[in-house]
């Protein structure tokens, strides 16, 4: 509490404060740069002119203010121009602002530890030490992501040119060159495409069903020829007189000879098996032209599969853009977590510069208790006492007042009271002199009336 705060006693003028000027050296430069330095840190100078040797100590504790402050000016300006479009000039003023934030913060967290700590130091600046410690990461992260720049950019690549490979698998997968529709339950919409102007689905349709068309006439034509040769081989073994079931086994062309061979020529013209072999060799002919087209509607589907798939990587990969911020701490934990000298480096470097933007609170902390915070705690104790004493002399006349007013009051009320009896009894006098003449008229017109009636 300041003496400004002083109420001044009644009936006098409050005790000026003594007067403790700096010596003229502080007109110098030095001395001026020095003076904003330690204003900084929240002291004041007519108290520390009593202990002239604290002076470099709260000056430095002002520099290490003004660092502190000026690092906080340079992470940011390192984040924004690393993540963000922002002009020249606009990162400049973004930068100032953010580190007059962080000065701002720091001299009001000095200005609150002046004075000797009753109790733990520690424990009276733990909250303090807390939230300049979140203040510090934060300011700390842009730093260190800046530091690891290269090893975090050669991460992200790898890891996006690893989800390009993967989405471009799942494309392939998922849009077989065959053009068959995958039933993978993994190929959603994202991962299906549709080639226009393709007529590989047609023709595989027509050569699957020339196929089986051409299969199923082979098939038949074997059957009759299989036929037709045993029939013929039946007939050459007779003519041959060859000895067997059903045969005569006399040679010559005889009547079961030419029986036999007019029946598998009979066969033959019957079941028309030369025509059956002409519709195979045009099958066949088909099926070679429609497996031509189908190749070359195949080659036509994958260029165009091929030509889609790469479209769709391509815009995956412009929508993902520049990598920020957020992507950069994940890759900076990845590594961190796939290397310990990775993981050292990254927790040194991040105590440190957390340490650096505590050193205004750690400056305090473990400078100790100063000549200047005895000394303010004295002079706080002694304006809070002379605060207290006056406070107890203005009750004291407060309440002597209020006794003066409150005799007066009842003095008024008693005089108030004696006139009242006083005109109480006045009218009860004039109340019974009037009740007495009332009846000395009646008496008087009584005795009148009676004597009236006598006569």
């Amino acid at each position: 509490m300041t003496s400004s705060t002083l109420l001044p006693p009644r009936g006098r003028a409050a005790e000026p404060e003594p007067d403790h000027r700096a010596p003229e050296t502080r007109a110098t430069p030095w001395g001026r740069a020095a003076r904003l330095l330690r204003r900084l840190t929240g002291v004041d100078e007519d108290l520390l002119f009593l202990v002239p040797e604290e002076r470099p100590r709260y000056t430095l504790q002002g520099l290490v203010v003004l660092a502190t402050a000026s690092m906080a000016g340079v992470a940011v300006f390192v984040a924004l121009q690393r993540f963000t479009p922002t002009p020249g000039p606009l990162l400049v003023l973004a930068s100032l602002f953010w580190a007059g934030i962080i000065l701002v913060f720091d001299c009001w967290m000095l200005s609150t530890m002046h004075g000797v700590r009753k109790g733990g130091r520690l424990g009276g600046f733990a909250g303090r030490i807390v939230l300049a410690l979140l203040v510090s990461l934060v300011v700390a992260e842009p730093l260190l992501l800046y530091v690891f720049r290269p090893s975090i950019e050669h991460q992200i690549t790898l890891e996006r040119e690893q989800a390009s490979a993967e989405f471009r698998s799942a494309l392939e997968r998922c849009n077989p060159v065959s053009g068959e529709r995958s039933t993978d339950p993994g190929c959603t919409r994202e991962f299906l495409l549709t080639v226009g102007g393709s007529t590989l689905t047609a023709d595989q349709t027509a050569l699957a069903s020339t196929v089986e068309e051409r299969d199923r006439v082979r098939e038949h034509v074997e059957t009759l020829q299989e036929q037709l040769e045993e029939k013929q081989e039946l007939a050459r073994l007779e003519c041959n007189g060859t000895p067997g079931d059903g045969l005569t086994g006399r040679a010559g062309a005889g009547v079961n000879c030419q029986r036999l061979r007019a029946e598998a020529d009979a066969f033959a013209e019957d079941s028309r098996l030369a025509d059956h072999q002409t519709s195979l060799l045009e099958l066949n002919a088909e099926v070679e032209e429609l497996t031509s087209a189908a190749g070359a509607s195949t080659a036509d589907f994958a260029t165009e599969r091929a030509r889609l798939i790469e479209e769709k990587v391509a815009a995956r990969a412009a929508a993902e853009g520049e990598h920020g911020v957020i992507e950069e701490m994940e890759a900076l934990g990845t590594l961190a977590k796939g290397s310990f000298y990775v993981m050292a480096g990254v927790v040194l470097l991040r105590a440190l510069l957390a340490a650096v933007d505590l050193f205004p609170v750690l400056t305090k902390l473990f400078g100790g208790t100063s000549k200047y915070d005895e000394l303010y705690t004295a002079r706080v104790d002694l304006h809070r006492e002379r605060h207290d004493h006056e406070i107890r002399v203005r009750r004291k006349e407060l309440q002597v007042e209020t006794d003066r007013q409150i005799g007066a009051l009842e003095v008024r009320q008693q005089a108030d009271r004696n006139e009242n009896d006083q005109r109480m009894r006045a009218d009860k006098v004039r109340q019974r002199a009037d009740l007495e003449d009332e009846i000395a008229r009646q008496a008087q017109q009584y005795r009148q009336s009676r004597h009236s009636a006598a006569d």
